[in-house]
């Protein structure tokens, strides 16, 4: 008897795990319409791949000519010391540029993080160059298993498991603007493939570095893992590579941009430094990887890391901040939040929320931006011992300058929120909170 009642509770147990995490996945929306988020943000990095697949039926009579003697001369200015140098100073506007984005209204704990971000831009050149003199090392099975560890095996992964990570830590929609950033660049690196080929660093190895000028008959080659399929007693990576639709694709390296894409994400979504310390570590490592196997020269991870960059601040400024507004002034939940504390949407407001939410409205006295205020919906009563106050419900109306109500009297400005590929569709936006003039109220700025 004892032990049917252990097997029941077990079981309803589990039953009811179940039923959390259907809870947890759907937020509120129906199977059908989850799976078409879901397809919908994969829908890019399959375009991509199918056209890549189909690369190799383009008519050779049309190609461009394939190009051997750039990237070789290219790469040895690039890694020499007055290409270092240049290229550092080349980067001091962006880190400039990101170190006062970084800072916003952060308060003094987390002031840090912009100052980081900008020495890791203007140290970008040095780990560059550093993962290149790696890249010499003597040749063993420790570091090939190593190297095929981050450019053979978590290169695929990666992408699935940062999208994973992003629903659970991001802000809703982010996962989905994450697919489609990943596959814009992943589709403007193959147009660069096809119409601008380059030779990757096994070609000088197979035929020397006064080859003839190749043409595309000319096979894949798996380079240094070939030695990979050698330890493990497989063939994977030489009929793969040995088939390869695209050959001389060396520039952009879309290992590297796929590395940078997925940390540019998780380090806008993460706390403290964790992930800025992911981001070096992972990027590092793959970078290393991509030149000790002979894949890509140091000037082809440059290339993708900008094409990462591009796909990513482009997706950021149309979208993702759209998405940050709607989800904190909103009370919106993440995955991790459903999961773990069973928060419902409309009521996840917090001290962090409000100073994101802020920083996301810009500056309100200059017509850029919005105004933000305690929502007086529902209970509004503040969470004592919090500075700022967190509101146990009823969230953050936008309050409009003279600028947006000029906005507001013409109609829906260029920063609405349409509710377009969100998690929760059909939820009221901040300005439609706007229209109910109850809710107006005074701006905490």
């Amino acid at each position: 008897m004892i032990r049917r009642l252990r097997l029941g509770a077990a079981a309803s147990a589990f039953v009811a795990v179940l039923i959390h995490c259907r809870w947890v996945l759907l937020n509120g929306t129906s199977v059908p319409y989850r799976l078409w988020t879901v397809l919908f943000g994969a829908f890019p990095p399959f375009l991509w791949t199918f056209l890549f697949k189909q690369a190799k039926h383009i008519p050779t009579e049309i190609r461009p000519p394939i190009h051997i003697n750039l990237l070789p001369a290219a790469n040895r200015f690039l890694l020499s010391p007055i290409g270092v140098i240049l290229l550092t100073f080349a980067l001091l506007p962006l880190a400039r540029l990101v170190y006062y984005w970084s800072e916003g209204d952060k308060v003094k704990a987390e002031r840090g993080r912009g100052r980081w971000y900008a020495a890791s831009i203007l140290l970008f050149p040095f780990a560059l160059w550093a993962t290149s003199e790696l890249g010499k090392l003597e040749i063993s099975n420790a570091l090939d298993l190593f190297a095929f560890g981050s450019y053979g095996a978590l290169h695929f992964a990666s992408p699935i498991i940062a999208g994973w990570w992003i629903w659970g830590f991001g802000t809703q929609g982010a996962a989905c603007t994450f697919g489609w950033t990943l596959g814009a660049q992943n589709l403007a690196g193959l147009a660069t493939h096809l119409v601008f080929p380059n030779a990757s660093p096994w070609f000088y190895d197979v035929y020397g570095i006064d080859a003839a000028q190749p043409d595309y008959t000319y096979p894949g080659n798996p380079a240094g893992l070939v030695r990979v399929d050698s330890i493990l007693g497989t063939h994977i990576y030489t009929k793969a590579f040995g088939k390869g639709p695209v050959v001389f694709g060396a520039i952009p390296s879309l290992h590297a941009a796929t590395a940078i894409c997925c940390s540019l994400f998780v380090i806008r979504y993460s706390k403290n430094y964790r992930g800025l310390i992911f981001a070096w570590l992972y990027c590092f490592w793959m970078f290393w990887a991509t030149q000790y196997l002979h894949h890509h020269f140091a000037i082809d991870l440059l290339a993708g890391t900008f094409y990462s960059l591009v796909s990513f601040t482009l997706f950021e400024r149309v979208r993702l901040r759209k998405l940050d507004r709607r989800h904190y002034s909103e009370g919106l939940t993440n995955g991790w939040e459903r999961l773990w504390y069973a928060r419902r949407d409309g009521e996840n407001y917090t001290p962090y929320g409000e100073r994101m939410l802020a920083r996301l409205a810009g500056d309100s006295a200059s017509g850029n931006g919005i105004a933000l205020s305690p929502s007086i919906s529902g209970d509004s009563t503040p969470v004592r011992g919090t500075s700022p106050p967190a509101y146990r419900a009823g969230g953050y109306a936008a309050v409009p300058s003279s600028a947006a109500a000029d906005k507001e009297a013409k109609g829906r400005g260029s920063d609405s929120f349409d509710g377009t590929l969100d998690d929760r569709p059909g939820r009221a936006s901040v300005e439609e909170a706007v229209e109910d003039p109850p809710r107006r109220v005074a701006s905490i700025a």
